[in-house]
């Protein structure tokens, strides 16, 4: 190798090794570095983080581009970090994702708010109790205008990011009605020596109150015949009162009246009298009209058929004895059908016990007409220890229970109790029972049980008729 050579070869090596030396430099003492603990954090929308936090190593003086990082909104985002070491700046990013798991605060400014009965309780109400620092409100209650009473309004939050709060408050209405008396009981006449018992004489019942308290007062001596009176009360747990009085005859002996059986009232001529359009005429039967001869009923221009499928008491189910073959042979005859439960149940648990054991017996059976809830013990209703708002939430479960089978559902009451007892009549499909040439009932319904004196081809004995109109608001004259 000439001395050229070498020459050349060490200035090479020595910048080389001068280059290497520089890079040193750079990498030990100008080269600004920083590093981040995770690779993308995760933040809480809305809350405080420093942004120097999250430098876990430098070999500089580090300046972010804001103190603290940005949680205002949701997403993906950045965050710049400038590095100075010595006279040399970089600038570094660090990524990171904000997001909202936190639910909505929901503030309910009272607890209980009292409300005027009878009035409507609208959302605009709901809110006006109601403070939320995010999300949308939605409600739900279980207000009843028709009844006094404790009713929760259900409160959910739901905020963009889907996070929820639930929270609730009552909703108290004054009971400012008195108790019902459902037959005073006045008229009665007992024989010289025979007992009496004014609670089995009288029927009474409450809007709210389960138990009214009767108090009576004033004697009847049953061992001398004449004419008393009995003064009675009733008084519910908000303290509003009925009074009446009960006029008692004590005699030596009742004397029998002879009674004869109303005449009957042919199934044509019902037809007749009722004639118009949107109008279509029909029966219902049970146990009592025995063996039907479907063929002849059709014949005879029926139109449809509602059965009794079968009775419920304490949540028991029991079939009607006919019922099977009655549903049978009107199929066969091609009769549109459809059933009705004659229900003693007073809870909530004998009423869906009684419905499941019926749809039971009715299997896939398809109906053209309503399933219908038939509660009509009014006799001495006060031993069933049940308000009429109580009442009322039995005929709305039966109607959850069937409708939730993809059944229709309809309620079964004579004139007196659907303007008495019954509530909701407006809303509530109707089969109104009023025995009358031309009913004076002024709400509404679809169908109306017009006699229970009917006489139709293939049936032995009375049967009840009915006219079921095409709508339900307008029968016409």
């Amino acid at each position: 190798m000439t001395k050229k050579q070498k020459k050349t070869l060490k200035i090479l090596a020595c910048n080389l090794a001068l280059l290497v030396l520089l890079c040193l430099v750079w990498a030990f003492f100008l080269n600004p570095k920083i590093r981040f603990p995770e690779e993308m954090p995760v933040l809480e929308k809305g809350l405080s983080y420093p942004a120097a936090e999250f430098i876990e190593e430098t070999n500089g003086k580090v300046t972010p581009e804001r103190p603290y990082l940005d949680t205002g909104t949701v997403g993906d985002k950045t965050v710049s970090y400038a590095v100075k070491r010595f006279l040399v700046t970089k600038t570094y990013e660090m990524a990171y994702t904000v997001v909202d798991t936190t639910p909505p605060v929901i503030t309910v400014l009272s607890q209980e708010v009292e409300w005027e009965p009878g009035a409507p309780y609208p959302e605009e109400e709901m809110r006006k109790n109601i403070t939320v620092d995010e999300g949308e409100l939605f409600f739900t209650t279980d207000y009843d205008t028709a009844f006094a009473g404790i009713y929760t309004v259900s409160i959910t939050a739901v905020d963009e990011a889907g996070n929820r709060s639930e929270s609730h408050y009552e909703v108290v209405v004054g009971d400012t009605e008195p108790p019902t008396v459902l037959r005073s009981g006045s008229g009665t006449v007992i024989e010289v020596g025979d007992s009496l018992d004014i609670g089995k004489i009288i029927s009474y019942g409450d809007n709210a109150d389960h138990a009214p308290v009767l108090e009576t007062s004033g004697n009847v001596d049953i061992y001398t015949p004449g004419k008393y009176t009995v003064h009675a009360s009733l008084t519910d747990a908000s303290g509003n009162v009925t009074r009446w009085d009960i006029s008692v005859e004590v005699v030596e002996e009742i004397e029998d009246e002879e009674q004869s059986d109303p005449p009957f009232y042919p199934f044509s001529q019902f037809r007749q009298d009722y004639a118009g359009s949107g109008r279509h005429f029909g029966i219902d039967i049970s146990r009592w009209q025995g063996d039907v001869d479907f063929e002849a009923v059709k014949n005879a221009g029926c139109e449809f058929v509602i059965m009794r499928i079968g009775y419920s008491e304490d949540g028991v189910f029991e079939v009607d004895k006919y019922y099977r073959q009655n549903m049978e042979r009107a199929k066969a005859a091609g009769i549109p059908v459809g059933i009705y439960l004659f229900s003693y149940d007073n809870t909530v648990e004998e009423v869906k016990s009684s419905v499941a054991m019926m749809f039971e017996e009715l299997g896939n059976i398809s109906l053209e007409m309503p399933v219908v809830f038939d509660w009509e013990n009014f006799s001495r209703y006060q031993n069933y220890q049940l308000s009429f708002q109580g009442l009322n939430h039995l005929y709305d479960v039966f109607e959850d229970e069937v409708t939730a089978r993809g059944y229709d559902c309809m309620l079964y009451g004579s004139k007196y109790y659907l303007q008495t007892v019954w509530k909701h009549t407006d809303i509530r499909p109707i089969w109104l029972a009023n025995f009358t040439k031309q009913t004076t009932y002024e709400g509404q319904y679809r169908i109306w049980q017009a006699s229970a004196t009917g006489k139709i081809d293939g049936i032995d004995g009375y049967v009840d008729m009915n006219i079921l109109y095409d709508d339900e608001t307008n029968h016409g004259a």
